[in-house]
């Protein structure tokens, strides 16, 4: 069994790199998704929807979008109308959003997750 006073000190540097290292893993990977989704998913993977903003959350690269129904031209993903909440490939795309905004959306599903690829003000 541990000593206590190892335990503590091996559970504070544990937290402390789990609280200094995410942000910069995350971006690293959104920037790479967000680059290399295209090769990821064919194009037939890529479905396009709509719907209106219920919040958004830049640092941590969600939206969460109260959506139409989704589907992919090659089944791929298929959603129901719902209130959903998306991570973005770029988190850059979230910027100017804001709750009560109509949008449009393109989503692939990138390594498992139905990811927002791109996210537009709707006109």
């Amino acid at each position: 069994m541990m000593p206590s006073r190892f335990k503590k000190s091996v559970l504070l540097v544990v937290a402390s790199v789990a609280i200094a290292t995410p942000a910069a893993a995350g971006d690293s990977l959104l920037k790479t998704l967000d680059r290399e989704h295209e090769a990821l998913v064919p194009q037939s993977g890529h479905a396009h929807a709509g719907g209106q903003v219920k919040a958004v959350d830049i640092e941590a690269g969600t939206v969460r979008i109260v959506a139409l129904a989704i589907q992919s031209p090659d089944g791929s993903i298929s959603r129901p109308p719902a209130e959903v909440l998306f991570h973005v490939t770029n988190r850059d795309v979230l910027r100017g959003l804001r709750p009560g905004d109509m949008v449009q959306f393109q989503v692939a599903r990138i390594r498992g997750a139905v990811m927002i690829t791109d996210i537009k003000k709707a006109s």
